[in-house]
């Protein structure tokens, strides 16, 4: 009877243990999946606006060093230098201002202006790309909203994607061959990069700046 007693209670504790693990693992994956929801999203519309897109790529700053973009999208001889912002709660930002708030709910929290670290991302674009049309926009998700207003170069994602909506499906969308040569030069001059290398080269481009 004792054999059979403990024998039962180390199944239960392994039932017990396997559903915990299996609820870890299905709450992680829920996150996973909330947390990446923006990112999903962004990178099926971007892909059926543009005619050509590059993410998560650092090009030549043309001084020796390097700066880091979110997205750059080549629409109609066009080329959009986009800066991907996904947070929620009320933004205050200006022009001027170093800092930039982010309130929510129940926490606020602080980033670095980034209209002023899009200047030079616009300059290095133009460099490689002098015969297209560059203009650098920093893109909220619809979770942002401005209750102060927004500067110029401030949309958000869905006003920024309207005007640009092409008929679906979309086709594969055949360049001039001088657009094409220009786009060529920008994707061999650039690196696609990590996350953290785009922090870490963003606050570096902040503290040259300062």
């Amino acid at each position: 009877m004792l054999h059979w007693f403990e024998s039962g209670n180390w199944l239960v504790w392994i039932v017990a243990g396997a559903g915990l693990a299996i609820l870890l693992v299905v709450l992680a994956l829920l996150v996973w999946y909330r947390m990446t929801t923006m990112e999903r999203r962004t990178r099926h519309l971007l892909a059926a606006i543009a005619d050509r897109v590059l993410r998560d790529a650092a090009i030549p700053d043309g001084v020796g060093g390097w700066v880091v973009i979110d997205a750059i999208m080549l629409r109609d001889r066009c080329v959009y230098v986009l800066d991907l912002r996904d947070v929620e709660g009320a933004v205050f930002g200006a022009d001027k201002m170093d800092n930039w708030t982010v309130i929510g709910r129940r926490w606020r929290s602080q980033f670095q202006n980034p209209l002023r670290l899009m200047q030079d991302r616009v300059i290095a674009v133009r460099t490689l790309v002098p015969d297209l049309s560059v203009t650098g926009h920093v893109l909220f998700s619809s979770r942002a909203h401005f209750p102060k207003g927004r500067p110029d170069g401030v949309q958000l994602l869905d006003e920024f994607s309207h005007p640009l909506a092409r008929p679906r499906p979309k086709k594969p969308v055949a360049l001039d061959t001088r657009t094409e040569q220009l786009w060529q030069q920008l994707v061999n001059a650039a690196e696609i990069v990590t996350r953290t290398q785009r922090r870490r080269a963003d606050a570096q481009s902040a503290s040259a700046r300062s």
